[in-house]
């Protein structure tokens, strides 16, 4: 029974269970229904819960979001099973159908009823803000200068695992938090950084806010409770990423990155940071930045280019552009003033733009536009370390637009700006420093050639904030002095200068009470001083007259100047100067390029002088006898440029007793400087132990050398030695003159007699100061380095950055072997010049030690082979190779007998009976920061081997010339081509032998080359060349390679070509979409060109050509510039300028489908061409009423065109808005200027002749042209 029971049981039970799918099947479509209705209602309350997390900024996790998907999906399959159920229950449903549906919606209840049944640890997350926006929707706009900038900081980032942080600076307003913006921007898209986060200090730095601006970017909140609790979290939080950059914007002062909680260095390799200030001693100094950036104002070009992009088509309009040009210029270069500008006149009439123009050039601080940069500026003065260091800003703003070193070293001496300093020495050190801590807070700017320079706007916001401290009175150089001031104003005033203004007189009397520094420099030596000019004035300190006629003595109310403490009498015309004796207060004397006959004794009494300057007094015949020694105070003396007729008279003077004036400079026992020229060297003072105390001089003995102004304030070299000893070489031996040489740091040496040698002949210490050494026409020096056998010391030159030798006709070496070990360890500069003995230049062992070579210089040295010598026997153990790691520049010139650098660079040359092949660059030279190369007329075959890598020396080269190589067959194959990819500039001229300028691999050697079997990838030709010579080549027929791909020559701007005779054509069809940014054409003396564009196989696509200015002259094959008509293929909208001369054979300059589109034309000049009209009639199915309109053209000029029968010979209608030059000049065939409506509204006159002096108008263009045809010549015109 129970068999029988288990069986009926395990039958019965499945049975059961599927035919209750059956019974519940109405039972399970109510459930199903009941389900979606609960669903639905639970993804209806997830969805509000999921729009409450957007709303506060959160992202959905991905569970939630596959959730609604999953929800979403099974309710629609429900939803669709139901109502498939609704439309198929007609009539009786079979058991198995009923069946198969009662088990699907019962599928369907459970997979509803698992989705609503799931949880979640949460919904949301709060992500990382993204701080960085996209150019657009910040106003970015590209400029040359920041995007170079820009991709140097990106390069460093990228490559150097060795800078953990990088330093911006830069003015106010100068755009350095754009910078840094576009940089993060960058970084992040580009992926370079995984995460790329951005805060503000500010000059009241918040630590807490520092903070919480980087964990705002991170999407960190802090839990923690006290401030080094929160900094360690985000110090955490920073570490758990594997690239992060930190950008800290606008920083001031101190700030700890350990406070904030910010790891760098070894404590986070990831993290790397950027600081921006306006200080670079912020950087330096207080977060020790190795690499930083300085960010300099915008270029002219820059500041209109910003400007058009931010004005958009405000400035587009004709009538404001040139106020708007004239306000960019304006702008000083500041991004932040001109985005203020566009922004407040982007809408506004033409006044608006006249009256912000005249706000800007008066510096109009009240106005509106200057109100942030002079708020940015004053913070920058606020923010300065010193008081010290903002008297001297100040001081800056209230002299104008000229700053001279010597003349702010007296201001700050004489008004005691400079605390504890008590020599001149110290005080010059104090001004360098003052000025070098203005420059790197960039209130001045960098400038190499004038130290001291700042933009007009912060000279006149120093000026604003000086002039409420102390007033000053200053009119610009070379302005004139209209009126003075009132006189309640200079009561008041402390500060007067007028600096080489036109003056027309001056007061009887200048009533200054407060007055401290008066700067009164007239042009013209007519200005006189009425002798009680000074009574009013006896508060100052510093007195510098310039110009001023003072004869027949000074003005008498002089003596009254008590505090008188620098006295300038620059340039002035003088007689009797006795009166300064009794300004026994005055420390600092001037009489530079006065003229002067006498210094009077009186001058004697000035015991505390301590500086006298009697250079370029080109009159001065007697300075008293014990004048000099009694001057006991004298820290510096200048005489330089002393005349000749002054030495004479001295020498007879002094004829009695044999004692020269100049042996008192040994009682000066305080002097530290001494400058000064001795032409004749026989009255230069003997053993002058006292030349040991000098710390600078520059002192010139014998003739033919020239002490330039700019010499005079050089301060790069402080001791400075120049002899010519053509009479006398005995001084040589003088013990005086030996301790000037060994301490020099610049030694010229000229037609030296006797000396074989510099080291160890002139000194046997090896020169260890020197830092530059000129030597020139000394005919007996064979070498610079003597034996070392001579030598003291195991160094020689181990201080000297530059050599210059010239004209050495017995001159064989530098150096022998061996050179002692630091020699010329820091040499920098090598030039030679007209050395016909020397072979070469350096030893092969010398190489090694010339490591910071920057330039080399070898010209006219008719029996030179090698630059480099051959490796001698004992160093056959050397490495071959030929490195000079840091040389940039290396020019070689008029070298007829040179073979190569070196002889261990030539090559064998199989096909020429084991010949060695000229060529100067193979794998043995290594020249990885060669940036110029210049060669001229030199014999080389070839400039360098195919086969040479990019590393040795074609990297960094950026400039290239060769010139008068006549030997050469070839500039380029393809291979050496394609790696000079940072060349810029290309000069190449003279070269007979030249055809093409590029050619194959396979054609460049006497032997065949197999050609590889597999293709080899094509790659740019010069993509970063920007300018191309090219002149003189007779035989050159191709300039272009056959085929190039779309980057090549992509940068390239001026192109230029001289007297090119076998030249065909310029620019054929397959080159014209490279050259994107080619802007000027110059194509002179060319005999055979016929065309310069070729359009054949120009494609469908409309190309647009960015040439703005065209140049052509003597061209007498020239028949058109389109070999045929580009039919709008081709356009030319930037084309401004157009000019030809001596193009017999061009028949006209513009096809009509061109002229259509000269939308930029400003110059069009045509003279002594065969042209019959300037645009040629379509001959395509344009309509002949079509009007053109020339909307910037400006200028016409038509000069001896005997051909020209007009402008245009179809009937077109023109429109000429601005012609306002018109130039008609023996055009006997020009009929009429066009044949449509013409219109030139503000055209008034046509020239007749080239000078336009000669002009004609009557009531129109057509008009006066046909009158003149019709009178049949215009000579005959300009008779009657």
């Amino acid at each position: 029974m129970d068999l029988i029971a288990s069986v009926a049981s395990n039958v019965a039970l499945p049975f059961i269970r599927q035919f209750t799918y059956v019974l519940m099947y109405n039972s399970y479509l109510i459930e199903l229904e009941t389900e979606i209705q609960k669903l639905q209602r639970e993804e209806k309350e997830m969805r509000h819960t999921v729009e409450a997390a957007k709303r506060n900024g959160e992202e959905i996790e991905d569970t939630v979001r596959d959730w609604f998907f999953r929800a979403q999906a099974a309710i629609e399959k429900a939803e669709a099973f139901l109502r498939g159920e609704d439309e198929g229950r007609v009539g009786c449903m079979d058991v198995y159908s009923k069946y198969t549906k009662s088990q699907s919606a019962k599928t369907l209840v459970d997979l509803l009823c698992e989705i609503k049944q799931e949880k979640f640890d949460r919904i949301s997350y709060r992500c990382a803000l993204k701080c960085n926006f996209s150019p657009s929707a910040r106003g970015y706009v590209e400029l040359e200068s920041r995007t170079t900038m820009l991709n140097e900081i990106l390069q460093v980032l990228k490559e150097d695992s060795s800078v953990h942080m990088i330093g911006l600076y830069g003015m106010a307003g100068v755009g350095k938090t754009a910078l840094v913006k576009e940089l993060a921007w960058k970084a992040e898209k580009d992926g370079l950084f995984d995460v790329v986060v951005m805060a503000t200090v500010t000059n009241s730095p918040d630590v807490r806010t520092i903070r919480s601006e980087i964990a705002d970017g991170l999407g960190l909140k802090f839990d923690e409770l006290t401030e080094v609790g929160r900094a360690s979290r985000l110090r955490q939080r920073i570490r758990q990423e594997i690239k992060i950059l930190v950008i800290l914007d606008d920083i001031w002062g101190k700030l700890s990155l350990t406070e904030v909680g910010i790891p760098f260095g070894d404590d986070q390799e990831g993290c790397k940071v950027i600081v921006t200030s306006r200080d670079l001693n912020v950087l330096t100094t207080n977060f020790g930045v190795k690499k930083v950036y300085r960010l300099e104002v915008l270029s002219e070009d820059e500041s209109w280019n910003l400007f058009e992009k931010r004005g958009e088509n405000a400035v587009k309009d004709l009538s404001i552009q040139p106020v708007a040009m004239k306000v960019a210029k304006n702008c000083a270069g500041l991004p932040l003033l001109i985005v203020n500008l566009v922004e407040a006149l982007k809408n506004k009439d033409l006044y608006a733009w006249k009256d912000a123009l005249e706000q800007l050039t008066n510096f109009d601080f009240d106005g509106c536009f200057y109100s942030k940069v002079h708020s940015a500026i004053e913070l920058s003065y606020d923010s300065l370390e010193s008081q010290e260091l903002k008297t001297f800003f100040l001081l800056l703003g209230s002299m104008g637009n000229g700053y001279n070193k010597k003349d702010l070293l007296v201001y700050g001496w004489c008004l005691g700006l400079h605390k504890h300093v008590d020599t001149l020495a110290d005080g010059r050190n104090r001004l360098h420093k003052l000025i070098d801590n203005l420059r790197d807070a960039c209130l001045l700017l960098e400038d190499e050639k004038d130290p001291v320079v700042a933009l007009d706007v912060v000279r006149n916001v120093a000026a604003s904030i000086g002039s409420k401290v102390k007033p000053f009175f200053t009119v610009e150089k070379n302005a004139t002095l209209k009126e003075w001031p009132r006189k309640e104003f200079l009561k008041n005033c402390h500060h007067i200068f007028l600096d080489w203004c036109l003056i027309n007189e001056l007061p009887e009397r200048l009533e200054c009470p407060n007055l401290k520094i008066l700067k009164l420099n007239s042009q013209g030596n007519h200005l006189k001083i009425h002798d009680n000019f000074f009574d009013q004035t006896k508060e100052l300190k510093v007195l510098s007259l310039g110009g001023v006629n003072c004869t027949p003595s000074l003005p008498s109310s002089l003596a009254l100047l008590t505090n008188l403490q620098a006295l300038s009498l620059y340039q002035c015309i003088l007689e009797d100067i006795a009166i300064v004796g009794e300004i026994t207060s005055l420390e600092i004397l001037n009489i530079e390029k006065s003229e002067l006959r006498v210094i009077p004794p009186e001058i004697e009494h000035l015991t505390n002088l301590r500086l006298l300057d009697l250079s370029d007094c080109s009159t001065l015949e007697i300075v008293p006898r014990n004048l000099l020694s009694s001057l006991t105070s004298l820290e510096e003396l200048y005489m330089w440029d002393s005349n000749i007729q002054w030495e004479v008279k001295v020498k007879e003077i002094e004829s009695q007793n044999n004692t020269s004036i100049l042996s008192e400079l040994k009682n000066l026992h305080q002097l530290s400087t001494l400058n000064m020229h001795i032409n004749d060297a026989t009255i230069f003072p003997r053993d002058m132990l006292s030349f040991g105390r000098l710390e600078s001089y520059k002192i010139l003995i014998g003739d033919g050398w020239k002490f330039s102004e700019e010499e005079s304030v050089n301060d790069k070299s402080s001791r400075v030695l120049k002899l010519n000893l053509r009479m006398d070489s005995r001084i040589l031996m003088d013990y005086g003159v030996k301790m000037l040489m060994t301490r020099a740091e610049d030694l010229y040496l000229a037609e030296l007699k006797g000396v074989k040698e510099v080291l160890y002949e002139l000194n046997d210490e090896g020169f260890s100061q020197l830092k530059h050494l000129n030597i020139k026409t000394c005919d007996e020096m064979e070498s610079i380095i003597g034996p070392t056998i001579w030598s003291v010391h195991d160094h020689a030159f181990p201080n000297l950055e530059s050599l210059i030798i010239q004209n050495m006709m017995k001159l064989e070496r530098i150096c022998s072997d061996p050179l002692p070990a630091e020699a010329f360890a820091k040499l920098q500069v090598i030039k030679v010049k007209n050395c016909d003995l020397m072979e070469s230049v350096f030893l092969h062992s010398m190489v090694q030690h010339l490591t910071e070579l920057v330039e080399i210089e070898i010209s006219e040295c008719r029996y030179m082979n090698y630059i480099i010598a051959k490796k001698i026997q004992e160093n056959e153990g050397e490495d071959d190779k030929i490195a000079l790691p840091k040389l940039r520049s290396l020019t070689l010139e008029s070298l007829p007998s040179l073979v190569s650098l070196s002889p261990e660079s030539c090559n064998k040359d199989s096909e020429n009976n084991n010949d060695f092949s000229s060529q100067l660059l193979n794998d043995k030279v290594e020249f990885p920061s060669l940036e110029t190369l210049k060669l001229y007329s030199i014999n080389v075959q070839r400039i360098w081997d195919d086969k040479l890598s990019a590393n040795s020396c074609f990297q960094n080269l950026t400039n290239l010339t060769v010139d008068g190589c006549e030997s050469l067959k070839h500039l380029f194959s393809f291979s050496v081509a394609e790696k000079l990819v940072k060349l810029q500039h290309l000069l190449i001229s003279s070269c007979k032998l030249v055809d093409k300028i590029f050619v194959r691999e396979e054609t460049t050697h006497h032997h065949l080359h197999i050609r590889k079997s597999h293709p080899v990838e094509m790659v740019p030709i010069f993509p970063n060349l920007e300018t191309l010579v090219i002149s003189h080549m007779d035989n050159l027929k191709s300039i272009w390679p056959n085929q190039l791909i779309q980057t090549s020559f992509c940068k390239l701007k001026k192109l230029e070509i001289i007297s090119c005779d076998q030249l065909l054509s310029v620019f054929p069809s397959h080159v014209l979409n490279k050259l994107q940014n080619i802007e000027s054409l110059n194509l002179w003396h060319c005999l055979a060109v016929k065309v310069i564009y070729e359009v054949n196989g120009i494609s469908e696509e409309e190309l647009e050509i960015p040439l703005r200015n065209l140049s052509l002259g003597h061209l007498p094959n020239l028949k058109y510039l389109w070999n045929k008509d580009p039919q709008g293929k081709i356009k030319f909208q930037n084309l401004s300028m157009v000019k030809a001369t001596k193009c017999e054979s061009l028949n006209h300059v513009f096809p009509f489908s061109v002229a259509k589109d000269l939308l930029q034309l400003q110059v069009l000049e045509i003279s002594d061409c065969g042209v019959e009209e300037i645009i040629a009639k379509d001959q395509g199915e344009v309509e002949e009423d079509l009007g053109l309109v020339f909307s910037r053209l400006v200028t016409l000029k038509f000069l001896n065109l005997q051909e020209l029968r007009c402008f245009c010979s179809g009937n077109h209608n023109f429109r000429f808005p601005l012609l306002n030059k018109l130039y008609v000049v023996e055009c006997p065939a020009m009929e009429t200027f066009s044949h449509g409506i013409l219109r030139a509204s503000i055209l008034r006159r046509i020239c007749l002749n080239e000078n336009g002096d000669q002009c004609y108008l009557e009531a129109d263009l057509n008009t006066t042209i046909r009158n003149i045809f019709n009178r049949g010549s215009q000579g005959r015109l300009l008779v009657s």
